[in-house]
C-alpha cells in the first residue's frame, strides 16, 4: 500500500525531495560535537565553550529547516498553499 492510499488527503510530503535529506545530513554532523578534540574549549560565546555554541546555533538552524521544509513542501489537498 503506498502513500496516496494510506492518506488520500497528502498531496506532496518532504521525505521524497531528496536535497531535503542531504542537509539534515550536514546539519547533523555538524550538530554532534564529535569532531572537536577532547577537552577542546576554544573561545567563549556569550559565555559557552565554541562546541557548545556551534552545536546550539546548528540545533537552531535544524529546527528553522524543518519548519520551513514542513511549509513548504508538505501538501494536502484543500489547501491554497
Amino acid at each position: 500500500m503506498d502513500d496516496s492510499q494510506k492518506y488520500p488527503g497528502l498531496l506532496g510530503e518532504p521525505r521524497k525531495v531528496g536535497y531535503v535529506w542531504l542537509v539534515y545530513l550536514l546539519l547533523y554532523a555538524v550538530a554532534i560535537p564529535w569532531y572537536w578534540p577532547e577537552g577542546y574549549v576554544g573561545s567563549l560565546v556569550l559565555g559557552f565553550p565554541l562546541w557548545v555554541a556551534v552545536t546550539l546555533g546548528t540545533v537552531f538552524l535544524l529546527a528553522s529547516w524543518t519548519a520551513w521544509v514542513i511549509h513548504r513542501y508538505w501538501q494536502q489537498a484543500g489547501e491554497d498553499d
